[in-house]
C-alpha cells in the first residue's frame, strides 16, 4: 500500500473522533484473516460509506467507485492512491461502459492477492434509510472468483451502515459486519441470471438483519425524531451495534432530549475548522448527497493544518 493511502487511513481515524460522535462496531470477528475478501455494503452516504467502513477494519481495502468522480484530471491520481476503482454507469456516458470489464479484472486480481474489495451492492446512493435494488457486479466478481484457482477461496461479508443523520459532523453511526458467506452456500455452476438472482437475495436478506430499513422514515418528522431519541439513548447506554441496532427497530420513544451537547463540548476547540468546512462544502459541491463525504475530508486535510497553526500562534505568544 502507498504512503498517501496509508496516511489517510490513519488520518481518517483521527478525524472519526472530531467529525463523528461515536461509531459502534459490531462483528469484526466475522472478517477471516488471509483470505480474499469481498465486503458488500448498503450505501446511504455517497463518498462516506467508504470512508467509515475503511477505517473501521484493520484490512488494506480497495473500493469500487462512481466513475464520473475520475473525468477530472486533478482528481484521477489521487482517487487511484486512495485504493479507488472506478465504475461507470449509463447515466455517465454508454461509451464509458466498456471501461468496467478492466475494473472487474482488477478486482479479480486484487482477489488472487487474498486483499479485499469493498462494493456497494446497490450501486447508487441517497441519504435516507432504504434499501434499493441490488445490482449484478457483486455476484459477477463472486461467481469468477469462485470458477478461478487462487481466489477460490473467497469469502463474502455482508456488511449494515446505519446512519443518525446526514447533516455534517456530529453523528453517531452503527457498522453492522454480518456472518460470512462461502462457496458452499450457492451453486456456482448455476447460469449467470440465476446465480445473481440467488446471489443478491442472500445479501438483501442480510441488508435487512443487518442495517435500519425504513422507506418511510423522513427527517422533520414526528417518527424522525423518536428514531433520533432511540438511537441517542442506545448509544448513551454503551449498547454494541446489534443492539443498538435491534434497540432502533423498536417502537420504544426514550424520555430524553435530541441533544449534540457532546460533541459540541469535546469539538470546542476545532470550532474554526468546522466552520470553515461548513462554509466551503456548498461551494464545492452543489448536490447534498456529497456534503458529508466533502465536509469530512476538509475536516480531514484541514485539522492537521489548523493544530500546526495553532502551535505556530502559542509559540509567539509565549516568546
Amino acid at each position: 500500500m502507498g504512503i498517501f493511502y496509508n496516511y489517510c487511513k490513519h488520518n481518517t481515524r483521527l478525524t472519526s473522533h472530531l467529525f463523528y460522535n461515536n461509531i459502534l462496531v459490531s462483528g469484526a470477528e466475522n472478517i477471516p484473516q488471509g483470505k480474499p475478501i469481498l465486503l458488500v455494503a448498503n450505501h446511504p452516504n455517497s463518498f462516506l460509506d467508504a470512508i467509515v467502513i475503511g477505517a473501521a477494519i484493520n484490512r488494506p481495502t480497495y473500493f469500487l467507485a462512481r466513475g464520473d468522480a475520475f473525468n477530472n484530471k486533478y482528481a484521477f491520481p489521487i482517487l487511484i492512491s486512495l485504493n479507488m476503482l472506478p465504475v461507470y454507469r449509463l447515466s455517465e456516458g454508454k461509451e464509458n461502459l466498456n471501461k468496467n470489464a478492466d475494473t472487474f479484472d482488477a478486482c479479480h486480481q486484487i482477489l488472487e492477492k487474498k486483499e479485499t474489495v469493498l462494493i456497494f451492492s446497490e450501486g447508487i446512493s441517497f441519504n435516507n434509510w432504504d434499501l434499493r435494488p441490488l445490482k449484478k457486479g457483486p455476484a459477477r466478481v463472486a461467481k469468477k472468483a469462485w470458477a478461478s484457482k487462487d481466489a477460490g477461496d473467497l469469502v463474502i461479508i455482508p456488511v449494515g451502515l446505519t446512519y443518525e443523520h446526514f447533516n455534517g459532523a456530529g453523528k453517531n453511526i452503527l457498522i453492522n459486519i454480518g456472518p460470512a458467506f462461502y462457496k458452499e452456500d450457492f451453486n456456482a455452476e448455476d447460469l449467470e441470471a440465476t446465480f445473481v438472482k440467488k446471489f443478491n437475495e442472500k445479501i438483501s436478506n442480510a441488508f435487512e438483519k443487518l442495517a435500519y430499513v425504513n422507506p418511510q422514515l423522513t427527517e422533520g418528522t414526528a417518527d424522525y425524531a423518536s428514531f433520533r431519541k432511540r438511537f441517542q439513548f442506545a448509544v448513551n447506554k454503551k449498547m454494541n451495534a446489534m443492539d443498538a441496532l435491534t434497540y432502533l427497530k423498536g417502537e420504544e420513544t426514550p424520555n430524553i432530549q435530541i441533544s449534540d451537547r457532546k460533541f459540541i463540548l469535546n469539538s470546542l476547540l476545532f470550532a474554526p475548522v468546522y466552520f470553515l468546512s461548513t462554509w466551503l462544502t456548498p461551494k464545492i459541491v452543489k448536490q447534498k448527497l456529497f456534503f458529508d463525504s466533502i465536509s469530512f475530508g476538509l475536516v480531514m486535510f484541514l485539522w492537521p493544518v489548523y493544530i500546526v497553526l495553532l502551535g505556530y500562534l502559542i509559540a509567539c505568544l509565549v516568546n
